[in-house]
């Protein structure tokens, strides 16, 4: 076995009314006044108040930034690290999905280097100073954001997305509390599901897997398999929920560590330049890109083994004598039927078209595809023509 590095500092606070542990995870750490980060949804929802409610109870003062866009910007990273200073904040919760998260951990970047401009910090391991306490608390089970050590943040000017990676951005805690999903639609649930799955899957194929990150990934793609469908039918299922979001942090710790693929370098480059969101993205290109690598061998057995995770009926069905050429297949057409599956429930779109995405728009995606970093984790170098059959085969 190769020598590996496996890191996941973050503490789990999981289950139903976990949230209520929030004020003393806040004195743990000698929060005083949080800044609390969500977005204008979540608060006309009501979901960021259940938040505050308790911050209000324990008699625990804060500020509030809910003005974060749908994708993370450097613009609003900048503008939170001056809201912060301002207001004598002294550490952060952030409740939201990935893209408060991620820019939640951009501001305490930019603060822990003495309020210099994020975009300074892009690539690996560029920040040395530790964040100041900063408690995510994710509304989606989805990104994994909470346990990684990846920012994604939009540069609206270039229209890309910048990646940011460094184990100082791992979140000090996690609150995984169910009550903060139970109002997620169906369509949001099954997309940020599929994104999670999607984690697991390229974590688990990597080039840099290890033992720790794939026992992971296993279970990751054993509890998103079994509860996604139950969430989606019924958003208040407390242990469908919490086994989600669960899952969804293991898959984020997974590829924390090992890292993603091509599925995550083409899904940038259409959240940059076509603004699909992630999840959305991730669903669509997932099944394609595992057809794309094993048609040309790559990864050949590895995603054979997922399949008793993913579909037990399926493989309990193929039998212990299954080939893993076999076992690959069935593991390729147990995803194209998963999508199909909520696109037929819940009508999720499957297709670039059906998003209303020009073909013309396909090469630049394909030529950014080409060179985002998660590329550099698939087994094969990618090319630019690989990254257009690929977008060719989602168009439509």
């Amino acid at each position: 076995m190769n020598g590996f590095e496996f890191f996941c500092p973050t503490k789990i606070v999981c289950g139903a009314h976990a949230l209520d542990k929030l004020p003393d995870e806040l004195a743990s750490r000698g929060v005083k006044h949080p800044l609390v980060m969500t977005d204008a949804g979540l608060m006309k929802l009501g979901v960021a108040a259940k938040l505050t409610d308790v911050l209000d109870a324990a008699g625990v003062p804060y500020d509030v930034f809910d003005q974060v866009p749908p994708d993370s910007s450097m613009d609003v990273v900048n503008e939170v690290a001056q809201l912060y200073g301002q207001r004598g904040c002294d550490g952060f919760v952030a409740i939201g999905g990935g893209s408060v998260i991620d820019t939640t951990k951009g501001a305490a970047a930019s603060l822990a280097c003495k309020g210099v401009d994020f975009a300074t910090l892009q690539g690996s391991e560029i920040l040395n100073a530790d964040l100041p306490p900063f408690i995510a608390v994710p509304t989606t089970a989805g990104t994994g954001s909470e346990v990684t050590l990846v920012a994604v943040v939009a540069d609206t000017k270039a229209h890309a997305k910048l990646s940011f990676t460094s184990y100082k951005l791992v979140p000090h805690a996690a609150i995984l509390d169910p009550a903060l999903t139970a109002s997620l639609p169906p369509k949001l649930t099954a997309t940020t599901g599929m994104d999670a799955l999607t984690h697991a899957i390229e974590a688990y194929t990597s080039i840099q897997k290890n033992p720790v990150s794939d026992a992971f990934a296993v279970k990751a793609i054993q509890l998103i398999a079994a509860n996604l469908p139950v969430a989606c039918a019924n958003g208040g299922d407390t242990d469908a929920r919490t086994n989600l979001a669960l899952g969804s942090l293991m898959a984020g710790a997974a590829f924390s560590n090992a890292m993603v693929g091509i599925v995550h370098s083409i899904g940038h480059s259409l959240g940059g330049l076509c603004h699909i969101p992630h999840g959305q993205a991730m669903m669509m290109l997932l099944p394609h890109c595992v057809k794309f690598n094993l048609d040309r061998g790559i990864h050949a057995g590895q995603y054979g083994q997922l399949l008793p995770y993913l579909a037990p009926e399926k493989a309990a069905e193929l039998g212990a004598n299954a080939t893993a050429a076999q076992r690959d297949e069935a593991m390729r057409a147990s995803l194209f039927a998963l999508n199909a599956f909520f696109h037929d429930t819940y009508g999720v779109p499957l297709t670039l078209a059906e998003l209303g995405v020009s073909r013309d728009a396909l090469p630049a995606v394909a030529k950014q595809a080409r060179y985002d970093g998660s590329a550099l984790y698939n087994a094969t170098e990618i090319t630019l023509e690989d990254a257009a059959t690929i977008l060719e085969a989602v168009y439509e």
